[in-house]
């Protein structure tokens, strides 16, 4: 059940930024977009100040299973693997 969920989660994050203008097909635009500071980290805030809508997820929760490592920041390697999962 913990794996539907996650799936449906990485699936739900994938298609919210897909269908921003940050969207481009290397990922990358869309990295940087988020990445407000530049500092090669999307943190909550910066990823929270997009004001992801996500029905019945909670944006947080989707945040948190992007953040693979738990440093509570997605790295370009956690979201290009989230990119990857969500095509």
């Amino acid at each position: 059940m913990q794996r539907i969920h996650l799936g449906a989660t990485v699936a739900l994050l994938g298609s919210l930024l897909a269908n921003t203008s940050y969207a481009d097909s290397s990922g990358l635009n869309d990295f940087n977009q988020l990445d407000r500071n530049a500092d090669g980290n999307i943190s909550w805030q910066e990823y929270a100040s997009r004001r992801p809508v996500s029905g019945r997820i909670h944006p947080r929760r989707i945040f948190d299973n992007v953040d693979k490592n738990l440093d509570g920041f997605i790295d370009r390697h956690e979201y290009a693997a989230m990119k990857r999962r969500a095509s």
